[in-house]
């Protein structure tokens, strides 16, 4: 069964969400009732009125690990308004246990799911590395100006011509794999020059991202990309594993693969995935999701151009082969820098580029990345936990296998 027909059946089914919110309504329900005498009691009802829970004796515990995807689950049935005021109510917001997770504006009949793949790897990041609960709330990526409260963790790609995306004075900014885009840093200079704002500890995804605040005054190291942290797939699934993946691939760089590599193989595109009108952000954070677990489970190759498909399929052990479109900023791809060799169409065209790779184990790397985040979520850091800090920004730094 194909990727596309995979999401459609996915969606289509109003069975899928039920079930998934079946088997742990009945923890949320207990918790509610444990942790707080505030909250009305209306709320169970509200709760109860607006979910059919198909399956009454199934009690399944709901840990921190699979909170984030059953808030999200049930926000397709109405009812993470109410969840979100009682966990307002609970946590206040607290910036060691609340965090945003970010959504994205729609363009088109196209999104990127490569957005939505460093939002399942930033939760994922956060949930090892916090202790206790962690609860998050979904804001729009453009618009985190406007949001009040809780850690933000700075993963990602800012933005076109405007400064929206900049916490406001409520939220707490972690700077973790940050990367500022050409019209961005043009604001960001302006900024700058005009203002007494200023960035520091800014943990830079790139090298051009880097030079740029560090061209500003700002305090910033490389911290590459948290979607380089991604689990590694169990050595089963890698022996199961029977399919090439050429993903958002021109038609030349195509043509110009070998035959016996391009024959039989799934050609898809996630930077341009199709957006239908019954279709909103959460059927695109539910595809990615999708997308990430067909790679997991049946990639034996992905031939891509895509920087969140091939550091992803890196993390989980997949080989990977990158060729970077002659069109786009090579230096954006510098997180893979000491991991996998980058190839031009012109190394294809000229047949330098070796198609016998082998999955990168990148492990300890994996490890001081999120050892780093871990140590920059905390605050007031003992002499001890700073040292260490600065040794595991420089391991990530220096970070080389080739």
């Amino acid at each position: 069964m194909g990727f596309g027909k995979n999401i459609k059946n996915l969606f289509v089914t109003r069975s899928f969400v039920r079930r998934e919110i079946g088997n742990n309504i009945e923890y949320i329900r207990n918790d509610i009732e444990q942790k707080t005498s505030q909250v009305e009691e209306s709320l169970t009802k509200k709760i109860t009125k607006k979910i059919e829970v198909e399956n009454e004796a199934t009690k399944s515990h709901l840990d921190t690990l699979i909170r984030a995807k059953v808030l999200s689950l049930m926000e397709l049935s109405g009812v993470h308004l109410y969840l979100q005021k009682y966990y307002g109510k609970v946590l206040g917001k607290d910036y060691k246990t609340h965090y945003v997770s970010y959504y994205y504006a729609t363009y088109g009949y196209t999104n990127n799911l490569g957005d939505y793949i460093q939002t399942i790897a930033t939760e994922e990041a956060i949930k090892k590395c916090v202790k206790g609960p962690v609860v998050f709330e979904n804001v729009l990526r453009s618009a985190l100006t406007d949001h009040q409260g809780g850690t933000c963790v700075m993963q990602g790609w800012y933005e076109h011509k405007q400064l929206t995306f900049l916490p406001g004075p409520d939220t707490r900014p972690v700077w973790v794999g940050t990367h500022f885009c050409a019209d961005a840093r043009v604001m960001i200079k302006s900024l700058y020059d005009s203002s007494n704002i200023r960035f520091n500890d800014i943990g830079c995804r790139d090298k051009s991202t880097l030079e740029f605040c560090r061209s500003l005054g700002a305090r910033a190291y490389f911290s590459r990309c948290l979607t380089l942290t991604l689990p590694r797939r169990s050595s089963e699934e890698n022996e199961n594993a029977k399919d090439v993946y050429i993903v958002d691939c021109s038609n030349e760089i195509i043509e110009n693969l070998p035959l016996e590599i391009k024959e039989g193989a799934k050609i898809i595109t996630q930077r341009c995935f199709p957006f239908e009108n019954w279709m909103d952000w959460h059927q695109l954070r539910i595809a990615a999701e999708v997308l990430l677990d067909e790679y997991r489970q049946n990639a034996k190759l992905v031939i891509t151009t895509a920087l969140h498909c091939a550091q992803p399929c890196i993390a989980m052990g997949i080989p990977v082969i990158f060729i970077h479109p002659e069109m786009d900023e090579a230096d954006r791809f510098s997180a893979m820098d000491g991991i996998i060799k980058i190839y031009s169409l012109n190394d294809l065209k000229e047949d330098k580029v070796q198609f016998n790779v082998k999955a990168p184990n990148i492990e300890d790397l994996k490890a001081a990345i999120l050892r780093n985040l871990e140590l920059s979520l905390r605050e007031g850091l003992s002499e001890q936990e700073t040292s260490e800090l600065s040794k595991v920004r420089s391991f990530i730094d220096q970070y080389s296998i080739l």
